[in-house]
């Protein structure tokens, strides 16, 4: 077993990328897309110079634990083929206690799900981009956010990674009913009609909001987001200037907006990042937050809803070694990417 350490810098990543890449498939995810597309992928990335070896999911949970497995053998590059829930369960496989597996296990991201978010903000969202990404050895460390919460079938406390964003009430509300249907529209779609379906039928709950332990906002809201990528719900720009290496979360409160308004001007400014700064948007970072409800809220992460508040949330410092598009990162506040050519 690899021993876990932690990770300060990429000087301690090798400079040159195995050619061998062990994927792990959700032929599930994006309605069937992943599994159907997977062996053209696999051609291209035979094409390109890898090779390829290739385990499929078939139960919620397996990707989990296929990537430990991957990272205590000391696997150099985990290609994950599925949607951002499948993204999140090879997350959840690479990180224990707050520290990576295996520094030198990496992830790279084929997505064929219905969000495609946390390839959006990787610069990975195509199978040409993160062909060129390994192929560049483009790779970056980067935070993740931790969150406990109540499980929504034990009810007791659970604890999660997430890489890209969390969220209490609507947003959580549209993940439960889009995984519960048909997701054949594809992301945008799917993600629009499931979203004005939930606004249609919310009603505001009253939470208690607190940020680094300061309090925030306590009163009636719709939402509240917790950002460490940049974009969510198929590709709603959430949080244009947040970035995954910088040790904060970009944490939106929606206040007790009218429904009217929800639908004709924020849902429509969310798409193109102008929300930010709205009346009814309280926006603010910070590394900690909790949130509290009198009410079952409904929570999400990377797209898959698993359970309601009570939550906390933390940031974690560069936990997760990632394959990325330097310019996508640059443009996602900065961080660094180590570059060599193949």
């Amino acid at each position: 077993m690899v021993a876990i350490e932690p990770v300060s810098s990429l000087s301690s990543v090798s400079a040159r990328p195995s050619p061998l890449l062990h994927a792990i498939v959700n032929p599930a995810a994006g309605n069937g897309r992943a599994g159907k597309r997977w062996p053209g992928y696999a051609r291209a990335l035979a094409a390109a110079g890898f090779s390829v070896q290739t385990q499929v999911t078939t139960s919620a949970g397996e990707a989990t634990i296929m990537a430990r497995q991957f990272a205590q053998q000391d696997v150099e590059t985990i290609l994950c083929v599925g949607g951002d829930g499948t993204a999140n369960e090879v997350v959840n496989g690479l990180i224990a206690n707050d520290l990576p597996v295996n520094p030198r296990t990496r992830l790279a991201l084929i997505p064929c799900g219905t969000g495609k978010d946390l390839a959006r903000t990787l610069g990975t969202r195509t199978i040409e981009q993160t062909i060129q990404a390994l192929r560049d050895d483009s790779s970056a460390l980067i935070d993740v956010g931790r969150i406990q919460y109540i499980d929504s079938r034990t009810r007791h406390l659970e604890s999660r990674y997430f890489a890209n964003v969390a969220d209490t009430g609507i947003g959580a509300a549209t993940a439960a009913r889009i995984n519960s249907s048909s997701k054949a529209l594809g992301g945008l779609a799917s993600y629009l009609k499931g979203a004005v379906h939930s606004i249609v039928v919310f009603s505001p709950w009253g939470v208690d909001v607190e940020v680094d332990g300061q309090p925030l906002y306590v009163g009636d809201a719709g939402m509240v987001v917790f950002a460490n990528g940049r974009f969510f719900a198929g590709g709603m720009l959430v949080a244009p200037d947040a970035s995954v290496c910088d040790g904060l979360l970009d944490i939106f409160v929606l206040e007790g907006v009218g429904k009217r308004e929800l639908l004709t001007s924020l849902l429509p400014r969310v798409y193109r990042g102008r929300h930010v700064g709205r009346p009814g948007v309280r926006h603010i970072r910070g590394a900690s937050a909790t949130v509290r409800s009198s009410v079952d809220m409904l929570i999400e992460m990377d797209g898959e809803q698993v359970g309601m508040a009570p939550i906390t949330v933390d940031v974690v410092r560069e936990a997760l070694h990632v394959v990325a598009s330097p310019g996508a990162l640059a443009r996602a506040g900065g961080c660094g990417c180590s570059a060599n050519s193949r």
